[in-house]
């Protein structure tokens, strides 16, 4: 696990500036940024009430899947 925790900003949400990153399977990339600031602030916040775990993957899917079965469970 990573030292800290951060919260969601903007960088966090897809945009058509940041599309190309990741496949379109949701068809969001047609949303700026997923609505507007306020919304996103909002999201944000409720997230953050959320229990959550900062953490740093590698490469080894097999390794990954079952870290995060592990975290899933408890």
């Amino acid at each position: 696990m990573s030292q800290g925790c951060r919260g969601l900003g903007e960088h966090d949400f897809m945009s058509e500036k940041s599309e190309d990153r990741y496949p379109d399977v949701f068809e969001l990339a047609r949303v700026n940024g997923g609505g507007t600031a306020k919304s996103r602030r909002e999201v944000a916040e409720r997230l953050a009430t959320l229990q959550h775990h900062s953490v740093v993957m590698g490469h080894d899917v097999t390794t990954n899947a079952d870290f995060l079965l592990k975290l899933a469970v408890g």
